[in-house]
């Protein structure tokens, strides 16, 4: 006995470490769930009483059954008392004077654990998950649900028989009618609730021209079929059925399974209107039901094709995309060592000759023409030094971090770029307090930072509303350091955001694209990210470098 008890208490740990049991359920929200659920469930039970059987809560249409479903699926079966409470008070409320005492409390308990079983299958089983709409998912729902509601409508059946409330001679007559309602309300209703959750995004990407015509022929090609359907004379019940797959596969091709779960409902509930008025008697209504299960097969797989589809081309195109990247990258990286070989030697010459001058110059008073000259002869050497580094960061990657003053640096920057920007007309503000030192390569991070500085100030150069103006900020933050490069500039058009740090994008005429990707690499070389915003409400823009705390997560360290 305490081996059962040991097993039992593992599996109940299982349970809840489970996907189909939530980790921390609220007793608030628990409650609060149920009392909606209930309501909704009870409401829907009454509502959808059509062609009862018996008078025993055995319809045609039960489309209470897929809400009950998705509960479970969405919060887990520990609703399944829920389920219970709320299946027992439509049998004490809606159905109960067909049915005894005890019947109404086992069958309420078979339907809510039954439905936990089935929950749990699929989420176990088939990796079910709500927001997904691809073909494992849809051919689970379509395969496990008919043989789980034929199993739960074979026990209810047979404990209303063992109980006296169902003739054996009608039991087979009662199980297909339940198995039928329960699995087309199933089929048909839940399906609509995967494709809002998963499918919404692609939805609200659709263009809002080819959506109404879309839908448009679907309306006018379901309309044409039910028609057909129900005023020619002459015509068996059936017979121009298969009209219907028309608009059901057209908006599955052109709208994916969102547009077959909403066409398959939508065509199902005319049915059903058509049907009520009419009068039509239970064995056609079942015969419908029928062909509408087909249908919502046939319409569902073909949605979830189409939507695999676009999926895959999807994917074929970022790795296509991905491959481009890459090949721009080592493009990129080819030329700058290619350029950094090539400018390297008429540097060292330049160099040269500017120290032969200054030599000539050594015994002649003409300090300006000296000081100018020291001057060019130290940006030179920095020049030739920041390509060699340049040219090893691009063939290896390396870096030669030592402490630095980020403060310092992009004072040094700022002073650098305000000969420039004041040309542009366009005024550099500094904003840097007193910050720790950072173990970063000074002549990598420089060149990075040169270029989103010089970016800044062409797109301040361009403001509309004010003088333009670009601020650098040095920020130390308790997770390392923050420097904020920002523009009052027109902003980052909409054609190129998303790939402005990919070579070779670029919004400048005469540019090569290659400055906010050299900065990526260089920052991220050392650690760090880089990313932009748009500055709200004002125009312009805010780039965002942040560098980590420890030397160690600097490459080449």
């Amino acid at each position: 006995m305490d081996g059962v008890i040991r097993r039992f208490g593992g599996g109940i740990a299982a349970l809840r470490g489970s996907a189909v049991w939530p980790r921390k359920l609220s007793p608030v929200r628990y409650f609060l769930i149920g009392g909606f659920f209930t309501p909704a469930y009870l409401g829907l039970e009454w509502l959808t009483r059509v062609h009862e059987l018996e008078a025993l809560g055995i319809t045609l249409w039960n489309p209470v059954k897929a809400l009950s479903l998705g509960l479970l699926l969405i919060e887990g079966i520990a609703f399944t008392p829920i389920l219970f409470v709320a299946a027992l008070l439509a049998d004490l409320f809606i159905y109960g004077a067909a049915k005894s005492g005890p019947s109404i409390v086992v069958t309420s308990a078979v339907v809510a654990l039954g439905y936990a079983g089935l929950a749990a299958t699929l989420t176990w089983g088939m990796r079910f998950g709500m927001e997904r709409t691809g073909m494992r998912n849809v051919i689970g729902l379509l395969v496990v649900v008919p043989a789980w509601t034929f199993g739960i409508a074979s026990a209810y059946c047979g404990l209303l028989v063992l109980f006296g409330d169902l003739p054996v001679r009608k039991y087979w007559e009662a199980v297909t009618h339940l198995w039928v309602g329960d699995t087309v309300g199933i089929v048909i209703v839940l399906p609509v609730a995967m494709a809002i959750l998963g499918s919404m995004q692609r939805l609200r990407d659709a263009r809002l021209r080819l959506l109404l015509i879309d839908v448009s022929v679907f309306l006018a090609g379901t309309s044409i079929a039910l028609w057909l359907i129900f005023s020619v004379e002459g015509a068996d019940e059936y017979q121009f059925f298969y009209l219907l797959f028309l608009p059901v596969s057209w908006i599955a091709m052109r709208a994916g399974f969102l547009g077959a779960a909403v066409g398959v409902c939508l065509i199902h509930l005319l049915l059903l209107a058509c049907i009520s008025w009419q009068g039509y008697p239970a064995s056609t209504f079942m015969g419908y039901q029928l062909l509408v299960l087909a249908l919502a097969l046939d319409g569902l797989l073909l949605g979830a094709v189409v939507d695999e589809r676009r999926r895959s081309d999807e994917l074929l195109r970022e790795q296509h995309a991905e491959v481009a990247r890459m090949t721009r990258h080592a493009t990129a990286g080819a030329m700058g060592a290619s350029l950094a070989h090539q400018i390297s030697q008429p540097l060292s010459n330049v160099a040269m000759y500017l120290h032969v001058g200054r030599q000539l110059l050594a015994d002649r008073p003409e300090r300006p023409a000296r000081d100018a000259l020291e001057k060019a002869a130290s940006q030179l050497r920095q020049a030739k030094e920041m390509l060699e580094r340049l040219r090893d960061f691009v063939s290896r990657g390396t870096l030669r971090p030592t402490p630095t003053d980020l403060g310092a640096m992009a004072r040094k920057l700022v002073a650098l770029a305000e000969d420039d920007a004041r040309s542009h007309g366009v005024t550099i503000r500094l904003d840097a307090a007193v910050t720790r030192l950072t173990t970063v390569d000074a002549l990598q991070l420089e060149q990075a930072l040169i270029n989103v500085i010089n970016n800044a100030v062409d797109a301040a150069s361009e403001a509309r509303r004010a003088p333009g103006c670009v601020t650098v900020r040095v920020v130390a933050m308790s997770a390392g350091m923050r420097i904020e490069i920002e523009d009052n500039g027109p902003g980052v058009p909409e054609a190129v955001a998303r790939q402005l740090f990919e070579p070779f994008v670029t919004t400048k005429p005469g540019g090569m694209g290659l400055g906010l990707a050299l900065a990526r690499e260089l920052v991220a070389a050392h650690g760090g990210t880089i990313r932009w915003e748009h500055r709200e409400p004002q125009e312009g823009t805010r780039f965002i470098i942040e560098l980590p705390p420890d030397p160690e997560h600097a490459n080449g360290t």
